[in-house]
């Protein structure tokens, strides 16, 4: 099926169970394959194999690997900031919320972070954050929106890749200290920073 992502998920109607369930059955049999071989050795028949759904299912859905890894990041990166928003509270320096999401979902985070995935979930970070931005109280009203949540996407995914890439050992609290130092605390504490 041709078209724009937008067009093909309103022919399918995307709220369909049969369709949330495949989708959902794409995502986690592309992430078991990701585990263990590159983006580039995986086919799309690998991925319905693994999902245990048909060959015209994938692309009644999806156009390429590349879109289904796309949907995936989005769909991680909204369960991430589902599950943390209060991180990005100016109220509140504490990374601990995200940094335990990620660690309880480890597997899942190494996977995307090095793959192509990484650039499209650090874009839906950015526009979450930037949406967050627009709505909420900010501690620093002078900061730009699109600064801070591109400065924020970037640091945060930064910490996440580096302390994902260490050894098993390196613990949680310490990525916790990470993000909170240099990424948490620049934007969310209030700073007299005169721009005129």
């Amino acid at each position: 099926m041709t078209g724009t992502p937008e067009k093909r998920n309103r022919l399918i109607r995307p709220h369909d169970l049969r369709v949330v369930k495949s989708r959902q059955a794409l995502r986690m049999g592309l992430l078991r394959l990701l585990e263990s071989r590159n983006l580039e050795n995986i086919t799309i028949k690998d991925i319905t194999n693994e999902a245990g759904v048909s060959y015209p299912v994938f692309f009644r859905q999806f156009a390429s690997k590349e879109e289904l890894l796309a949907d995936l990041a989005t769909n991680e990166v909204r369960m991430l900031l589902e599950q943390t928003y209060a991180t990005f509270d100016p109220a509140s320096s504490s990374s601990r919320a995200l940094c335990l999401y990620v660690e309880g979902h480890k597997a899942v985070w190494r996977s995307l972070l090095t793959t192509g995935a990484a650039s499209a979930m650090r874009a839906e970070f950015a526009r979450v954050s930037a949406e967050i931005g627009y709505s909420g109280h900010r501690a620093n009203p002078w900061l730009p929106v699109e600064l801070a949540s591109g400065f924020v996407a970037s640091g945060v995914f930064e910490v996440l890749a580096w302390w994902l890439s260490q050894p098993d050992g390196y613990s949680v609290e310490k990525a916790i200290k990470l993000l909170d130092a240099l990424v948490i605390r620049t934007v969310a504490e209030p700073q007299n920073l005169n721009l005129d």
